[in-house]
């Protein structure tokens, strides 16, 4: 079959065939459509390069070393905007302070440009360990671990610290510092030659100890007595001069001892161990049973030769049970 024979428009001589005319219809539509969408998009163009050259163009103020809050101060009078980009590292600026910016300081910029920061989160942290009691070698390794350097090291005779180990450090563990900081040592060159006498450590101990090793070197001390609920009466709680310092005769020697009232005085007793010479750094632990129940009083490393004192206030008969290295090496009775 022929299709002309059924299209009607075939009835009229030199008509055009349906199919072309919806075909030329869709054509005019879609050219239309397209001439609206490019005059749209024209007028959008005209309009948005208006708004554009209707901003009034400015400088970018310097934010660096600034904060966010004053970063916003400077940039508001002059219609600009701020974003943060970023954080890293860095020793110069402290942490929150603006360490870089773009566009840079200077440049000129139309309004409501926004000002893109990087913000400074300081320098790199280290904590400086605790270096003190521990043979020199060993603190060094602590120190490297702790990416810091080990500074000046100075000597000084000591009756409480072995030969090679560290009496106190500077800076005090625990301090924040900054990678490759020094810490300066002191460092024990064991006891004093002959003729040389050295404060002893009386903090925390019975003033009794204090006194007699006071009479020992024709010293006569000057005491002071403070009333306080957290020692136990008779105690040493600050000396003058500090432990291992030289003392002279003329030595001005002081001790503030601790006091209480009558009523809540109990019986001091001094629990006393020789760690054995010869021997390597062992763990003394110390239990003490009484009325009051067990407690533990004492537990610490100790060197061969070191000798641990622990003031103790008992409640009743009471027995002190004496570890080395978890193993009961004594158990004595102490008694008011």
């Amino acid at each position: 079959m022929n299709p002309n024979d059924t299209d009607p428009a075939n009835d009229y001589p030199g008509a055009w065939p349906l199919s072309a005319l919806r075909r030329r219809s869709w054509g005019v539509w879609g050219a239309l459509f397209v001439a609206a969408l490019a005059a749209t998009l024209l007028s959008l163009h005209w309009v948005m390069s208006a708004l554009l050259h209707s901003r009034q163009v400015v400088q970018v103020p310097d934010l660096t070393g600034k904060t966010l809050e004053q970063a916003l101060d400077l940039l508001a009078p002059v219609h600009l905007a701020l974003s943060k980009e970023g954080i890293q590292f860095d020793e110069k600026f402290p942490p929150g302070a603006i360490v870089r910016q773009s566009p840079p300081a200077g440049l000129r910029v139309r309004e409501w440009k926004t000002v893109r920061v990087t913000l400074s989160s300081g320098g790199q942290i280290a904590y400086v360990p605790d270096a003190a009691g521990v043979p020199l070698t060993e603190a060094q390794n602590r120190l490297r671990t702790a990416g810091l350097s080990l500074g000046a090291v100075a000597q000084v005779y000591s009756n409480k610290f072995e030969t090679g180990v560290v009496i106190t450090q500077i800076p005090d563990a625990g301090t924040l510092s900054h990678p490759g900081a020094m810490v300066d040592l002191t460092v024990s060159k064991g006891g004093p030659p002959a003729g040389t006498v050295l404060m002893p450590d009386f903090v925390n101990k019975p003033y009794s100890l204090a006194r007699q090793w006071a009479e020992d070197q024709s010293l006569t001390p000057t005491v002071e007595q403070t009333l306080t609920e957290d020692s136990l009466p008779g105690l040493v709680l600050k000396q003058t001069p500090a432990a291992d310092t030289p003392v002279g005769e003329s030595a001005d020697v002081r001790f503030v001892v601790s006091k209480s009232d009558a009523k809540k005085s109990k019986d001091v007793t001094l629990v006393r161990y020789n760690v054995p010479e010869g021997t390597d750094r062992v763990r003394v632990r110390i239990v003490l049973r009484d009325d009051a129940g067990e407690r533990e009083i004492f537990s610490d490393e100790q060197s061969a030769g070191s000798r641990v004192e622990v003031p103790v206030s008992i409640d009743g008969p009471a027995r002190a049970r004496i570890f080395v290295n978890g193993v009961l090496v004594e158990e004595r009775p102490l008694g008011r």
